[in-house]
């Protein structure tokens, strides 16, 4: 259904899709039974609520562009008898609240879906993983990592955690803005917009390491974040053009930031497009990955309530963080 035959008419019905869950082999076997037994039983009560957000939805439009056109109306009359001149934005205002009330059911079905269908989808990776919308990780922990651009205001949604292979984990969507003056007018500005993936470590630092994006030498030496932390020189010139490495103990560094653990990183710092920092201390790594993409997002609204869509793309999310576990060899008390 698109939006023109949903606004002018069509029969709005409940609606079953094919089976998309997506997987291989033994891994469909095993999604297919925790989709059997944990999923599919809320499948019915959800699609019930999505027609019912959907009806509600399109009389709630209907009214609002009635509401719209009276006080289009009203505001019409008012400039043609007061004869005054007023800014022509000053009529759209009524569209915010308009809008905001019309798309006010479908933000309460989403936020149900996820309080009650996510912590199920990630159940499946383990019974310890929880997801909630309301958990959030520690702004100053995350602070103490040093690779926190300036910021006046931190916004974190969708929280996951859970542990794989021993090792501990904590994923937070994070947005940071501040405040800028453009134009002798301000502005907020996003200075950050990602994800923060946060992993237990079999290992305790005795110093404090970060590799971050090559901003310039310069720019990187004289930045505050990093005056009580030195320069590490390593062996990789590849390596080197992409980040800048900054450590207290400069053979730990040397340590950790193996050739094979560098090369490593470029594996993982080219599949997120080179937008990829990292951090290590207080015996554990934190990523922090710029994504312009919300991650554990519900589907369209317009498609049915079988969550299968939404497990899958779950599924292929959190084999790539699995991977990335193996891959740095986190699960090891040996070495990276």
């Amino acid at each position: 259904m698109n939006i023109l035959s949903f606004l002018f008419g069509a029969r709005i019905k409940p609606k079953r899709q094919s089976n998309s869950l997506s997987a291989v082999g033994d891994e469909l076997e095993s999604l297919q039974a925790h989709y059997d037994e944990h999923i599919e039983p809320l499948t019915r009560k959800f699609e019930n609520r999505r027609v019912a957000c959907l009806k509600n939805l399109r009389q709630r439009i209907y009214m609002s562009i009635v509401i719209f056109t009276i006080f289009l109306f009203v505001v019409f009359i008012f400039v043609s008898r007061q004869r005054v001149d007023l800014p022509w934005f000053l009529s759209l205002l009524p569209l915010i609240p308009l809008v905001w009330w019309s798309y006010r059911p479908v933000m309460r079905y989403r936020s149900d879906v996820k309080e009650q269908v996510f912590p199920r989808i990630f159940r499946y990776f383990g019974d310890d993983f929880i997801f909630s919308s309301t958990h959030r990780m520690s702004i100053s922990e995350l602070k103490r990592s040093k690779l926190l651009p300036g910021y006046e205001d931190a916004h974190f949604e969708d929280y996951v955690q859970g542990t794989y292979k021993g090792v501990g984990i904590a994923i937070n969507e994070l947005k940071l803005t501040k405040e800028v003056r453009r134009d002798k007018r301000n502005e907020t500005k996003t200075v950050f917009s990602g994800v923060m993936v946060q992993l237990g470590c079999h290992k305790s630092f005795s110093g404090h390491t970060v590799v971050v994006r090559n901003r310039g030498s310069l720019i990187n030496f004289l930045s505050d974040s990093f005056k009580r932390l030195s320069r590490v020189k390593l062996e990789d010139p590849r390596f080197e053009k992409l980040f800048d490495v900054f450590s207290s103990d400069q053979v730990e560094a040397r340590y950790l930031l193996t050739v094979a653990f560098m090369e490593r990183l470029q594996e993982l710092a080219n599949c997120f497009s080179g937008q990829f920092q990292c951090a290590f201390y207080e015996d554990k790594l934190l990523i922090m990955l710029a994504s312009r993409e919300n991650r554990f997002e519900l589907g369209s609204i317009f498609n049915g309530a079988t969550f299968e869509y939404e497990f899958s793309q779950i599924n292929r999310e959190m084999k790539q963080l699995f991977a990335m576990i193996e891959v740095l060899k986190l699960d090891e008390y040996t070495g990276l």
